[in-house]
């Protein structure tokens, strides 16, 4: 009897087959064409390639299950054009049910699975008995389909040929002035700008935290450094605040109380990865060493970037039913055994603390060996540490917070922030006696906090988002050209006027406010 019902045909029409098959793959290559139009030169197109191979594997798959039970190759593809539906368009569907009934049992996923399990056993059973013809409903889906890919591959052609710039934030570049190469009279400087994300000011540290920061504060003066004591980010969010101060210059309009989008927030990454600062040192003569969480042109990060292909690939696969499950509510069965209830340290988080761990270490000890190194080529030296920003790994003497401390989220995050913070007052220490040691060149450093602590309650004015750390080192100890609201737009407008003989006006010291 179970022959009956589930095996194949013993005929089987291979021309209709395979012309069937071909209907299944139009719906894989629509879904990561429109992502890609979507998402147009922000995704490079391996990740592309990669999602579009994965998706014809599980389109396939779901395919030969359906002929397997159906016999009827059909109803397999009728039924197989609907799961895949279902699998490829959920997140649309959800986040339109969000917008129209909000948070509640609807949009709940306790709702919502049943629902679609009991609507596909449903159609499974309705086709299953069904004797009717299924050819015209098939050609609806063809001709629809293809359509669909036509359209979706005429923009992106249009995109790839009308569109080059079209996810630069930047502004117009500045112009700089040709002529002497250097305006000192020795030779260039070594220039370090290494980033502490999410490093709050002082100011902030004592309004907020009931906190002195006395001892980096008096170590950064005794050192001769000059604090920008009232500076705030131009940016609250990091792509967007370091992309600023590479190009000096805020980005586009239009951002202001703008929602920080995926697309939006790849569109600033892209724009620091071009920013043409970077390009303006290499043309001076310098060695570039990324030592960061981001790549920049011709200089890649040395460890793997924040937004790795992974990461971004989740721009187009995170709309498909598997990825928002495994995202909104994946995790409690990933620390949960599902059999005992027993809590359990997933694998997944392991290995990316332990990656998260090594970068910040990595990018630390080399820009330790940078800094005690006399080099015979001018260098611009990019460090960016992850510290104080979340997720807090550490307590405030550098050991480990509890895994179950973390995965649960059984802290008080301005706590967690504020000892992950003392952690990086230790790094500190160490770093900043060492700047003021005599090399080969003048030396030019900055430490910066790209944003400040964010995760106020509410009631907590937005100007606290962005009061940051911004303090800098000049050898000759002349900080003529700085001033106690200078903020990172700013900064390398100073170092190229005074360093590189450029006539740059400082830009109005402001705050752009994006939400999350």
């Amino acid at each position: 009897m179970p022959g009956r019902y589930f095996s194949f045909p013993a005929k089987i029409n291979w021309t209709d087959l395979g012309k069937k098959t071909l209907l299944i793959l139009l719906l894989p290559v629509f879904f990561v064409l429109k992502g890609s139009n979507e998402n147009f030169d922000l995704i490079p197109f391996d990740v592309f390639g990669m999602l579009l191979v994965r998706y014809i594997i599980i389109s396939l798959s779901v395919f030969g299950i359906s002929l397997f039970f159906f016999r009827k190759v059909s109803k397999a593809t009728l039924f197989s054009l609907c799961l895949l539906c279902i699998f490829f368009f959920f997140g649309a569907f959800h986040d339109l049910l969000k917008k129209i009934f909000g948070p509640g049992i609807i949009t709940s996923y306790s709702f919502l699975l049943p629902f679609i399990f009991i609507i596909s056993c449903v159609l499974f059973f309705i086709l299953f008995r069904s004797k009717k013809n299924l050819k015209s409903v098939l050609i609806y889906f063809t001709y629809l389909l293809i359509l669909l890919n036509v359209l979706e591959t005429g923009t992106f052609v249009y995109k790839t040929f009308n569109e080059k710039s079209y996810n630069d934030l930047s502004l117009k570049p500045l112009e700089i002035k040709s002529g002497k190469d250097s305006c000192l009279t020795v030779t260039k400087p070594d220039i370090f700008f290494v980033v502490l994300d999410g490093y709050t000011s002082s100011q902030c540290l004592k309004e907020e935290f009931n906190y002195t920061n006395e001892h980096i504060d008096s170590l950064l003066r005794s050192n001769h450094f000059f604090t920008s004591a009232f500076s705030k980010s131009n940016y609250n969010v990091t792509p967007f605040s370091l992309a600023s101060t590479f190009n000096m210059d805020y980005l586009k309009p239009g951002l202001e109380n703008k929602y920080n989008s995926s697309k939006v927030f790849l569109q600033a990454v892209k724009t620091l990865k071009n920013t043409y600062l970077v390009d303006f040192f290499k043309k001076k003569g310098y060695s570039i060493k990324n030592f960061s969480v981001f790549n920049l042109m011709d200089a890649p990060a040395q460890t793997r970037p924040l937004f790795d292909n992974n990461r971004i690939s989740g721009e187009i696969s995170d709309q498909t039913m598997y990825s928002r499950i495994m995202k909104d509510i994946g995790w409690n069965f990933a620390i949960r055994n599902s059999f005992t209830g027993a809590f359990k340290i997933p694998g997944d988080y392991k290995r990316t603390k332990e990656y998260y761990i090594f970068r910040n270490q990595y990018n630390w000890d080399h820009l330790l060996d940078e800094i005690r190194t006399d080099s015979d080529k001018p260098r611009f030296v990019y460090a960016h540490i992850m510290l104080p920003h979340e997720p807090f790994y550490f307590n405030n003497d550098g050991s480990l917070v509890s895994d179950t401390v973390i995965i649960l989220h059984k802290y008080d995050t301005k706590t967690a922030y504020f000892n992950q913070l003392l952690y990086t007052n230790r790094l500190l220490a160490d770093f900043i006696p060492l700047v003021t040691k005599a090399g080969k060149r003048e030396r030019i450093i900055i430490i910066e906090g790209d944003h400040g602590f964010r995760d106020y309650s509410v009631g907590i004015s937005q100007e606290k988002n962005f009061m940051n750390l911004n303090t800098y080192y000049f050898s000759d100890h002349n900080y003529s050209a700085l001033y106690d609201s200078i903020s990172p737009v700013n900064s390398f407008r100073v170092i190229l006027n005074k360093y590189f003989c450029q006539s740059f006006p400082m830009v109005r010291d402001s705050s752009i406010y994006l939400h999350e």
